[in-house]
């Protein structure tokens, strides 16, 4: 990562508009159903216990505020402020063995380079009967901050926690089915580029256009008749939904 890339990203974190949606998330925000879902998913497995917690690949530290007595430590590989830990790229950590309560991990793994070393390194610093709260993406567009290299299902996202040394793996996905496919479509529909030829190109605009208008009420929708699609504990016998954006797992060493 050259130096322009890195003054970029803090810029980025920074930013207010790159965390209001993410604790904030509005019906009109294009890509609301995903920032729902991953934002309940950390509220609902929050502590407000004195637990030391590492937000490892932290960037603006969005979930901090669910965790409001913990000696909350936060590391990255950019210069953030009050970063408590600087990695390289190899995700290693100067830091002693078994000093946290819990790592969270929030759309982060899928720009590590080494899996393998980021999982052992969560593993190794959490103190016996720790947990790992991880969430990366499912499906989603190639969004390299400067690198994005992978993609999970259930099957390869419980290898990878198990080869680290994780054991009471529970694994969920976030926004699924129907939902997920929504939210793919509106966002896909304001990214695309218009079509060559007056006709098609006032045509799609004006479609784009009056999706914006009913952006708000196509959500709700969603919310009101798939509640059961946002947040989805993965049991292979009732429930495995095998389109969904977010993946994530609660694991414990």
């Amino acid at each position: 990562m050259d130096n322009k890339q890195k003054d970029d990203l803090e810029k980025v974190f920074a930013a207010s508009e790159h965390l209001r949606p993410r604790i904030e998330p509005r019906y009109t925000d294009c890509e609301y159903p995903h920032f729902h879902d991953l934002n309940n998913f950390i509220k609902y497995n929050c502590s407000s216990k004195a637990i030391t917690i590492l937000d490892y690949g932290a960037g603006a530290s969005p979930y901090k505020k669910y965790f409001p007595k913990a000696d909350y430590r936060t590391a990255d590989l950019i210069n953030i402020p009050s970063l408590t830990y600087r990695f390289g790229l190899d995700s290693k950590i100067t830091e002693k063995d078994e000093v946290f309560d819990l790592v969270l991990s929030t759309q982060v793994l899928e720009h590590v380079s080494d899996v393998d070393t980021y999982l052992s390194e969560s593993y190794r610093l959490l103190k016996k009967g720790g947990t790992l709260l991880l969430t990366t993406h499912g499906v989603w567009e190639e969004h390299g901050v400067p690198y994005d290299f992978y993609r999970w299902n259930e099957a390869g996202f419980r290898r990878d926690l198990t080869r680290a040394g994780f054991s009471k793996i529970t694994i969920f996905k976030l926004t699924c089915g129907f939902r997920a496919a929504l939210f793919l479509f509106i966002q896909q529909l304001f990214l695309a580029k218009c079509p060559h030829g007056q006709p098609a190109k006032f045509t799609f605009k004006l479609f784009r256009f009056s999706i914006s208008r009913i952006l708000g009420f196509l959500y709700r929708i969603s919310d009101k008749y798939w509640p059961d699609q946002q947040i989805v504990e993965v049991k292979q016998a009732k429930a495995n939904p095998t389109f969904y954006i977010v993946i994530a797992a609660i694991a414990q060493k």
